[in-house]
Formats: structure tokens, C-alpha cells, sequence
């Protein structure tokens, strides 16, 4: 077949690879325990004169990890082995290192310790990686973005943990092979030393699942299942498959069909279907035939049972253009109307399944609580306590730019702020196809709001916060002052608006960053009193227009 395998053998530089489980059941003894095996490990590494790479999986623990390996050296009496003041150019690192704002990296410099994540400064993170390559860190405590991002060598690897927050599955997840395999490939590089060593602690139950995963023995099996009405879908839209023969062709092409005919029964397939048809084509079809009927229902594409043939639907294209999944379809059928309020379209869109693992823990009651206090405009319908209110009050914190403590909070935050751009402007597109013309200017100022994170009854001034002052911001709101009514203020006339004379100069700078229709600007300046008293049965408004169109 021309298929080749690599395994370590071919590895130029030997890499010892240690795996340790930790059998301890209690939260606090085994973060303990953890730590310990941590630091004996580094510094068995730093007797032999190398250098060590501790990957742990947040940010936060990058120094809670370091300060807990320093206090173990001063426990035990190792400082001396981090010691870096006798290196020749430490003078000259300390004074660049002292011009730095990062806490982390002054604190821990003078012990040879260092910390990396991508949460510090660009020009904080070069600091650490010199002086790590330098040799003036001799332990570097990292998130695996340091694996993936940055050519950084190192003799001893360690993985302490391997259990990760993960916001897409609304919980913890085990670390995948594809990390550990890139973190374990920063130790022993060609060019830079004889040999490597990989080190990973784990829990006890977890380590035949990574001991099968690094000598390859734990097969991979095909997700694609959970997709395929998506995926379909996509399909239909591009117009590659337009009935069910050409989908039972497409979907033999890819990597389920072959592991459904290699290992029917992770697939629910039993040895009696498997013996009556061996290519699987009957199960195939019924695959395709299930996943069509639901998107027909979901009236995304129209399914003609008697042909086979497939119909896409504008709702189907939409759904495909904005990579929004079939059950979030299903959920906006059901409770996207021709009218509704600024409180019910944020719960739809809480309710999307692309937020679906979002999960609220004990520990983020109190500070959700707050926010929906004090941050949220809106009503929080079913409370901070249920999972569709802990989504709507990080939507309404995300528009208003509140801050947040909680790290789970935060990650959570970040994954709903990164789908909640295309879902709005989906629906913007569904009413817009359904003809609903106050929904759609109702969704287009919801897809303002959330690209500039300002809510529509806010001014749209507020997007240049930075640079104006908030004092003149709510003037503005105060006094009804729109764009339309400024653009025809001369800038003394807003100064005097805002009662702050040079104020005036500097709205009407950023006035000309919005664009302004040429005729409406036209119509307006000679054409005033027809726009104050409307248009009735018997008046007549004759503009030639004053522009090339």
C-alpha cells in the first residue's frame, strides 16, 4: 500500500521515556504528591547539569507550579543547584529583566526559575526564551503552546498532569496524543544534545491509556457520525451531492467507511448485518437516508424519498456559510419569531448547541451572581444558576466589556465570544430571507453590537472609547446626540453640547470615520422641511441627484 511507519527508532537523538502513575485519591494529596514527583525529577536533571521544561495545562499554574518547585528547593536545600549569578553575562540579563512590568519574571529570574505562557507580552515572552536559551533559567515552567509555537530545546521534559480545562466539552479532558507527542519532542534535539528524556505524571488510571497511545497500540476510531447531517448538509449546499447514490459514494470515501467494515461493532453494527452485506453498503445508506430525513425536517434541504434526490433550502445554505450546527437550526425554527425583545433573542442564542457543553460549577455562583447584578442589561430568564443564564450573562458581559476573576469563567467567556459573531449574523440572514424586514434591522444592529461590543441603545461613538473620554460618551447619550444630528454640528456647537470646548474638535474627527449616504446628506440640507413634516398623499420630493451612482 506505500504506507511506511516511523517509530522511535528512527529517532536521531534516544529519548528515555518515563511514565508515573499517581494512585492517590484526595484533591489536596495528590496535587501534592504531584509537585513532589515534579521536583525530584527536575532535579535529578539539574545534578546531571541540564535543564528542565515543566508543561502544565493553564496559565495560572505556570506560577502557582514554579513557586511550588522553588519552596521545595529551599525545603530540601537545592537552591545552589539554580543558582545563575556566576554566568558571564547575568549582569546584563538582570538589568533588561528588572525594565520588565511581568511580576513572574523578576520574581523568579534570581533563582533561575522562569515562566512562559501566551497570556504574557511578545517582548516578555523573547526575554524568557533568551534567557532560557542562554542557560540563565535552568528551569522553564510553560503551557504546550511553548511546544508548538517555539524552536526551545531542552535535555528533561516533564508533563506534570495531564488532565485539561476544556470549554468545547464543558469540563476537564484528557491531554491528546498529538501534545504529548510535540511536547515530548522538545527534548534531546540533534543539534543540541546526545540525548532526551520525556517524563509523565499522571493518575494510576490513565497510564495504560497513555502507555497504549505512545507505543501506538490504541487504534483510532471514526467521530464522524455525530456530524454527518452537517456534513451532509455542506455537501448538498456545495452541490457535490444531489441524491442518495452519489451520498452513499461520497461518505465510502472517507476514514468510517473503512473502520466500520474493520470494527463493525464500535459502530453499532452486528456480525449478522456484517455476514448479509460485507461492503456495508445497506448501512451506508441508511446512514445517509436517517441524516437527510432530519435536515428535511429541520427544512434545510428538501428530500424526495421516491427519487432520492436532494433540494437545498436558502435555510440550508445559511446553516453551511455560517458553520452552524443542525441541532441549533432546530432549536431557532422553534423559537425564532416574527417580533421579539432584546431579552428573548439572547436566550435563543443561548440555547444554541454550539454552547451546549457550557456547564456551571459551585465555585462560579457567587461572581455570576454579581454580574448579572451589576453588568447585565438585560433579563437573565431561569437565573445565574441554570446553564442557559450562565451563557446569557457572559453574551450581554462580552457587549458590554465587563471583566471577569474566575478563570473557568474567563475560558468559557472566550470560547462563547468565538461562535457568537457567525450565529448572529446567521440570523440576521434567516430573517432576511424570511422576509421579516423589523426582525432583520433588529439582528443587523445585534451583529454591530456584538463586532464592537456596544450595545444598540448605546451611542456608536462608544467604539472609540480609548480615545474619548466616558465623560463625553454619556453626554452624548444623555442629550440624544445621533450621528445624523452631529455630522450638521459644527465642531465649536458640539464642544458647547458636551460643555467641553475642545471635546467638539475631537468628535467630529472621529464622526469622519462613519460613512454617510450622499443623498440622504443631500435631501437633509435642502430638503429640510419635507424630512421634519413626512411625506403626505399630495407632496412631491424631485431630487436630482448631485452624485455619480
Amino acid at each position: 500500500m506505500g504506507l511506511f511507519f516511523f517509530d522511535s527508532s528512527y529517532r536521531p537523538v534516544p529519548l528515555a521515556q518515563q511514565y508515573i502513575g499517581i494512585s492517590e485519591q484526595n484533591f489536596a494529596a495528590r496535587n501534592e504528591l504531584l509537585n513532589e514527583i515534579c521536583y525530584k525529577k527536575v532535579v535529578d536533571s539539574l545534578r546531571q547539569g541540564h535543564q528542565a521544561m515543566v508543561f502544565v495545562h493553564s496559565r495560572k499554574d505556570t506560577a502557582k507550579t514554579a513557586e511550588k518547585l522553588l519552596e521545595l528547593a529551599q525545603k530540601y536545600e537545592d537552591l545552589d543547584l539554580l543558582r545563575n549569578d556566576e554566568h558571564p553575562q547575568f549582569g546584563l540579563f538582570k538589568r533588561e529583566v528588572m525594565k520588565s512590568r511581568n511580576k513572574d519574571l523578576i520574581k523568579f529570574f534570581e533563582f533561575g526559575f522562569g515562566v512562559h505562557h501566551a497570556g504574557m507580552l511578545r517582548a516578555d515572552r523573547g526575554l524568557t526564551e533568551r534567557l532560557f536559551s542562554d542557560g540563565l533559567l535552568k528551569v522553564l515552567v510553560c503551557t504546550a503552546t511553548l511546544a508548538w509555537g517555539v524552536n526551545l530545546p531542552a535535555h528533561t521534559v516533564v508533563i506534570k498532569g495531564t488532565q485539561l480545562y476544556d470549554p468545547k466539552a464543558g469540563g476537564w479532558r484528557d491531554l491528546g496524543m498529538l501534545d504529548v507527542m510535540q511536547i515530548f519532542g522538545r527534548a534531546g534535539r540533534p543539534q543540541f544534545d546526545k540525548s532526551g528524556e520525556g517524563i509523565i505524571i499522571t493518575s494510576h488510571d490513565k497510564l495504560a491509556y497513555y502507555l497504549r497511545l505512545l507505543t501506538s497500540q490504541l487504534p483510532i476510531e471514526s467521530q464522524f457520525i455525530s456530524s454527518l447531517k452537517d456534513n451532509l448538509n455542506a455537501e448538498v449546499a456545495l452541490g457535490t451531492v444531489t441524491n442518495v447514490k452519489e451520498a452513499c459514494e461520497w461518505l465510502g470515501y472517507t476514514y468510517l467507511s473503512i473502520r466500520m467494515k474493520l470494527n463493525p461493532l464500535a459502530y453499532g453494527i452486528g456480525w449478522d448485518e456484517v455476514v448479509a452485506d460485507p461492503s456495508l453498503t445497506l448501512k451506508l445508506r441508511a446512514f445517509i437516508t436517517d441524516a437527510a430525513r432530519a435536515l428535511d425536517k429541520a427544512k434545510m434541504m428538501r428530500f424526495d424519498e421516491k427519487s432520492g434526490n436532494f433540494y437545498c433550502t436558502e435555510l440550508g445554505r445559511i446553516a453551511s456559510h455560517f458553520y452552524i450546527q443542525y441541532s441549533s437550526v432546530e432549536t431557532y425554527n422553534e423559537m425564532l419569531r416574527r417580533h421579539m425583545n432584546d431579552s428573548e433573542v439572547v436566550e435563543m442564542v443561548a440555547h444554541s448547541s454550539e454552547f451546549e457543553n457550557i456547564v456551571v460549577r459551585d465555585e462560579e455562583q457567587n461572581e455570576l451572581e454579581q454580574l448579572a447584578r451589576t453588568s447585565c442589561p438585560l433579563e437573565i430568564r431561569g437565573g445565574p444558576s441554570n446553564k442557559h443564564g450562565k451563557i446569557s450573562i457572559l453574551i450581554q458581559l462580552y457587549i458590554s466589556r465587563g471583566s471577569i476573576d474566575t478563570f473557568s469563567l474567563v475560558s468559557d467567556a472566550a470560547y462563547i465570544s468565538a461562535s457568537l459573531a457567525r450565529i448572529m449574523r446567521a440570523l440576521f440572514e434567516i430573517c432576511l430571507r424570511k422576509g421579516w424586514c423589523e426582525m432583520s434591522k433588529f439582528m443587523l444592529e445585534y451583529c454591530k453590537a456584538v463586532d464592537r461590543q456596544i450595545w444598540p441603545h448605546q451611542h456608536a461613538l462608544r467604539q472609540f472609547d480609548r480615545d474619548l473620554s466616558a465623560e463625553i460618551l454619556r453626554k452624548l447619550e444623555e442629550r440624544g446626540a445621533d450621528l445624523d444630528r452631529l455630522h450638521e454640528m459644527e465642531e465649536k456647537d458640539i464642544g458647547a453640547l458636551i460643555r467641553y470646548a475642545p471635546g467638539g474638535r475631537l468628535v467630529k474627527q472621529y464622526l469622519g470615520y462613519f460613512p454617510l449616504d450622499p443623498l440622504v446628506s443631500y435631501c437633509k440640507s435642502n430638503y429640510k422641511n419635507c424630512f421634519e413634516g413626512g411625506f403626505g398623499d399630495n407632496s412631491r420630493l424631485h431630487v436630482e441627484r448631485p452624485f455619480s451612482w
